[in-house]
């Protein structure tokens, strides 16, 4: 090939136009092989120091680095001018990087060429294309010439490459036979395998594959010999048998069975065992049959077949509560570890109060025996997103993880799982997630939606099949089963695993099918009335601590002794209704049994029980000082427990609880307890105006608290209304350093406005400019702060002025926290992406990474989408966009997502698809309604503007503008008087458009200066006409509204020709409409060759795009 070539794969050497070039000294050899393990990233100075001289670095080592650069630079480019920067070998980030093609790198070329099998393959079907498949193969085994980095085999620094290419060198070889196996050239994979045998006995894969060929070649003799060689090995090295896969091949070939002369022989996963007497083959426990769902488990098994070759899948498991979703998945995961995959499954707790992201600690320690979930419950989420990572980036092999129960999630589990997909996006890991669906809040459906790229399958369980609904009878106990029972028992089942598996349990309890009931809780409470006397009340004991119960709190509770009990528990197991773990924690077999014992104990009954617990915990406590009780199990007896008399006690509980949400970082979780903290004050009376003057602040510090809390959790609605009744009880209490509390109370981040610019809410500004008057230090910068977010979005001039005031103070205070607010606030309505904004959002950024603020981490990366967006760098903005999702937290994850949909609907429209991009507008709409956002209806309006502009017609919005105008007169003036153009009301358009402001007065200059612009062509103001030219004239080469991050309303050349055309400068217009027609076909072609962006038919072109006539119509 033309250009530098280099070989690692085998002694090291390197080539200019195919002729060999000396590389010089091992120091300078070096070098160049650690910026090759690096595959093209940048190594710091540090590092490559650190690393050659294995951190003994003589004197000067940076400058003896330099030189070593220098040099190998002159044998890459002998010719470069002096002075000129490298091509190949560049300075990049403190440090250098090598920067060659991959196909100028062997090692590079071989790991593309296994990502183009890998694609081959994209669909799952391991069988499809084995000429293409072995083709790719053969040509990447063909880059290899010896031992990977054998130049650098006395190293530290390329041992765990070296590795790492071995292993998939091991990997294509594999691929490669089994590809051969399809061709039917089992002789070639005799030879290419034999080695590798030799040299590695005990890689099971390798074995099976040459075992099955020498069988199909009539070698049986040898197939047996090679799987007996593997046995002995596994067995004197590491103590173990061969996998299921070998066995069943070995009983296969002893069957003689017909399969294995099949191309490809028996499947890689999920290998068919066979009785030993020689009969009909048998499926074991992990066949397609055994779940009662075999199309869903093979869709499954293809999709994890994808992810092996390196590319993170993710599938959900949907069904309702018992309908076989957690056998399902634990038969498919169980048959991908048959397979050589390293397996990992947690579940979310089925109760209130368990600790955050427990699935996920209970992952890691499937992944680290060494590690116990308990060691893990105190961890941020960003901190167990970087162990599990590790974890599977360093497995060793493909990685299964089974998520069950993800409509139980919460804020940590979901944020964990968006984290771990993104970061593990090019790694060969599956994640299985089960849920139901009707259960699953909004946070769990925004995540299923920011993984939407990742998601390979969703698989809904609607019931098993009757083959399915015998084995699951059989299994739960019936002794037999024949058809006519089986198909009554279908029928009052529907095939749902829980039901079926209960009714057979009843069947075998009494013998009779009359007293099958027709509802899970009858049929419950009948398994329940007939086990003996005293199971009940231990029942009942055990369902208030909702996650489980140990036996000595159980013996406290129920006032039996320890020993009554363990029969009594005995005798519950042995029924099938509750289980005891390895920690002697006693928990019910399913939430549903849980429930119908729990909601059967009479109310009042269960208060009084609730408060029992809680003071056997406070007793507990005390006598225990070493192991404090779990706040949150302390919040939900004191919730569930208090009266009017035992309210007050019962707060600290719950607040206690809800600080501990708050300062783990899961704000968005305390919204349940900060409203029970509410009830309880209300419980207690501290609402009333006789209350206590302390006791109304606490109330009120409750109050301030839901609104953050709701806040976080994207409910900008409520959190204003919780607000409003904040600012209502601080005034009742007549204190104004309270009600500057109460202003100031929303202390989350903003990306979408919180304001409705609609309405005016005159109790809180009237309080805003009251407490401002006589405030100072910090308060009076949060004052300011929330003064910037609720100015009237037409007064531009107090929104900077407060929002640049507050930012100058707030730099002075060294809060970090209240910096990040004040450069919210400075940013979050600022649409001229000048060097001002770059360094605000460069601010943001650091200043929230130092601090730990993952939230503002996420505004700054937006603040970077609407840049790179405005400026039409589509690549950059889909990048941001994605870094902000990866950041979000709960709150913010809903308007990040709305955003892109929005955003999406521009993209659309810049390919010319107006009809497309009119569905995903209204899907934006939509999306703002559901959510519980502010200013639904002018989001609504955003869509009706975008696309009835590109159509070149706006009457049909006319009625819609209107209301808004009526609300928003300075903002809409422009908008409106195009419209009355449009719908043939001109004398009304001249009066809106001569009593407007000049748009470069308002929110969006550009975007209000274009519609002005338009009228003015209508009404011949050419004074007008030639100001709106010359103000927009240094904005040429853009798109019109993308500034704002949500619209598109075609190039702005375009609008320049059409003013041009109106001032009679036909040359001018011409030219501008020429950018307009280059600046459009260069970002569609961009759209169309990037992946992000899969093009969509349409050939609808903006309106402001056509032909020029003398005087351009609107």
């Amino acid at each position: 090939m033309a250009g530098p070539h280099v070989r690692v794969l085998g002694p090291l050497h390197m080539s200019i136009d195919g002729h060999e070039v000396p590389l010089g000294t091992p120091m300078q050899r070096a070098v160049l092989g650690r910026l090759i393990v690096a595959r093209g990233q940048a190594v710091g100075t540090d590092r490559l120091i650190e690393d050659l001289w294995a951190g003994q670095p003589p004197p000067k080592a940076a400058t003896v680095l330099q030189v070593h650069i220098h040099n190998l630079r002159r044998l890459f480019e002998p010719d470069r001018p002096r002075r000129a920067p490298s091509r190949f070998i560049v300075s990049e980030s403190n440090g250098y990087a090598l920067d060659l093609p991959p196909e100028a790198v062997d090692a590079w070329h071989f790991e593309e060429l296994l990502r183009a099998h890998q694609e081959l393959r994209g669909d799952g079907d391991q069988r499809a294309d084995p000429t293409e498949r072995s083709h790719l193969l053969e040509n990447a085994l063909a880059c290899w010439h010896g031992p990977a980095l054998e130049a650098f085999s006395d190293t530290e620094w390329a041992a765990a490459e070296a590795n790492r290419l071995t292993d998939l060198r091991l990997t294509a070889a594999e691929l490669d036979a089994q590809a051969k196996l399809d061709l039917q050239r089992p002789g070639d994979v005799v030879i290419e395998l034999r080695q590798l045998f030799d040299e590695r006995p005990g890689r099971e894969e390798i074995v099976r594959l040459l075992a099955l060929a020498q069988y199909q070649l009539g070698q049986q003799l040898e197939a047996l010999a090679t799987i007996r060689r593997c046995r002995e090995f596994l067995a004197e090295e590491f103590g173990v048998d061969p996998g299921p896969a070998l066995r069943g091949l070995e009983t296969a070939i002893l069957n003689h069975s017909t399969d294995l002369t099949k191309p490809g022989g028996l499947p890689i996963v999920a290998p068919t065992t066979f009785d030993s007497r020689g009969g009909d083959e048998t499926h074991d426990l992990g066949s397609d049959s055994s779940t009662g769902y075999s199309a869903e488990l093979t869709e499954l098994l293809g999709v994890a077949e994808a992810a092996r070759g390196g590319r993170l899948r993710l599938v959900w498991v949907a069904g309702e509560a018992g309908i076989g979703k957690t056998a399902f998945a634990e038969s498919a995961v169980a048959r991908l570890k048959s397979a050589g995959w390293r397996v990992a499954a947690g579940g979310c707790p089925e109760v209130d109060g368990a600790p955050m992201a427990w699935v996920w600690s209970e992952i890691v320690t499937a992944l680290d025996p060494g590690t116990t979930p308990e060691t893990l419950t105190a961890a941020d989420p960003f901190t167990l997103s970087r162990t599990v990572t590790a974890l599977c980036g360093h497995a060793g092999a493909p990685v299964a993880l089974l998520l069950e129960d993800l409509h139980r999630a919460d804020t940590a589990t979901l944020q964990v799982l968006r984290q771990v997909a993104n970061w593990l996006r090019d790694e060969p890991v599956l994640i299985v997630a089960t849920l139901r669906r009707s259960e699953a809040d909004p946070g769990t459906h925004s995540t299923a939606a920011a993984l939407a790229q990742h998601t390979a399958a969703w698989l809904e369980l609607g019931g098993l099949d009757r083959a399915g609904t015998r084995a699951a009878a059989l299994a739960a106990g019936l002794p037999t089963l024949d058809d006519e029972q089986l198909d009554a028992l279908y029928r009052r089942t529907g095939g749902n695993p829980l039901y079926v598996r209960e009714m057979a349990r009843l069947l075998a309890a009494d013998g009779s099918s009359t007293t099958v009931p027709e509802s899970i809780r009858e049929l419950i409470d009948s398994r329940i009335a007939l086990l003996p006397w005293g199971v009940t009340e231990v029942l009942q004991s055990i369902s208030i601590w909702g996650d489980g119960v140990e036996l000595l709190l159980l013996s406290l509770v129920s006032g039996l002794p320890e020993d009554s009990l363990i029969d009594l528990v005995a005798a519950a197991e042995t029924a099938g209704l509750v289980r005891t773990d390895r920690a002697g924690r006693i928990t019910f077999d399913h939430s549903l049994i849980q429930d119908t014992v729990y909601f059967g104990i009479p109310s009042l009954r269960r208060v009084r029980m609730h408060w029992s617990a809680l003071e056997i915990l406070e007793k507990q406590a005390l006598t225990n000082t070493g192991m404090p009780p779990d706040p949150e199990a302390l919040a939900r007896h004191a919730i569930l427990g208090a009266s009017a008399e035992t309210a007050r006690h019962a707060i600290e509980y719950v607040q206690t609880a809800a600080r501990h949400c708050m300062d783990r970082g899961m704000r968005a979780d305390a919204v349940r307890l900060v409203r029970s903290a509410i009830e309880l004050h209300e419980l207690a009376g501290h609402d009333r105006p006789h209350a206590e003057h302390s006791d109304r602040v606490a109330l009120l510090d409750a109050r301030c608290a839901l609104v953050t809390a709701l806040a976080y959790n994207g409910r900008q609605r409520d959190g204003l209304l919780a607000r409003d009744e904040a600012l209502d009880l601080a005034e009742r209490i007549g204190d104004d350093q309270l009600v500057a509390q109460a202003l100031t109370c929303w202390r989350a981040p903003v990306i979408w406005p919180i304001r409705d610019w609609r309405e005016h809410n005159r109790p809180f500004h009237e309080a805003l400019r009251r407490v401002l008057a006589t405030t100072t230090g910090e308060m009076r910068i949060r004052l300011m702060i929330a003064a910037a977010f609720e100015i009237d979005v037409q007064d531009r001039e107090a929104h900077l002025r407060w929002s640049r005031e507050a930012l100058e103070l707030a730099r002075t205070q060294g809060d970090p926290e209240l910096l990040c607010a004040a450069i919210n606030v400075a940013t979050y309505l600022d649409f001229d992406y000048g060097a001002e904004h770059t360094a605000l959002c460069t601010e943001l950024a650091t200043v929230s990474e130092t601090a730990g603020f993952i939230e503002y981490q996420a505004v700054a990366h937006h603040l970077r989408f609407r840049s790179a967006f405005a400026a039409g760098d589509l690549l950059e903005a889909d990048r941001q966009a994605t870094l902000a999702i990866e950041y979000a937290d709960e709150g913010q994850l809903q308007p990040l997502l709305d955003i892109a949909c929005c955003a999406s609907a521009n993209i659309e429209l810049l390919r010319g698809d107006i009809d497309r991009a009119e569905e995903l507008f209204a899907e934006f709409h939509a999306r703002i309604r559901r959510s519980g956002m502010t200013n639904a209806v002018l989001s609504g309006l955003i869509g009706g503007l975008t696309v009835g502009w590109a159509r070149g017609d706006l009457s049909g919005m006319v009625d819609q503008i209107a209301e808004a105008y009526a609300a928003l007169p300075d903002l809409m003036a422009h908008i409106y008087s195009v419209a009355l153009v449009h719908a043939g009301k001109r004398e009304l358009a001249r009066q809106v458009y001569d009593q407007a402001k000049p748009p470069r007065e308002g929110i969006y200059p550009v975007m209000m200066s274009v519609f002005r612009g338009a009228s003015a062509i209508q009404f011949d103001d050419d004074d007008t006409i030639r100001e709106m030219y010359e103000y927009l004239l240094p904005h040429a080469g853009t798109i019109v509204g993308l500034e704002a991050g949500i619209s598109a309303y075609g190039p702005l050349d375009a609008v320049l020709a059409s003013l041009a055309v109106a001032l009679g400068d036909h040359d001018a217009a011409v030219a501008h409409a020429e950018r307009a027609r280059r600046l459009l076909e260069r970002a569609r072609t961009e759209l169309r060759a990037t992946p992000q962006w899969e093009p969509l038919a349409g050939t609808t072109q903006f309106a402001t795009t056509a032909t020029l006539p003398d005087r351009v119509s609107v």
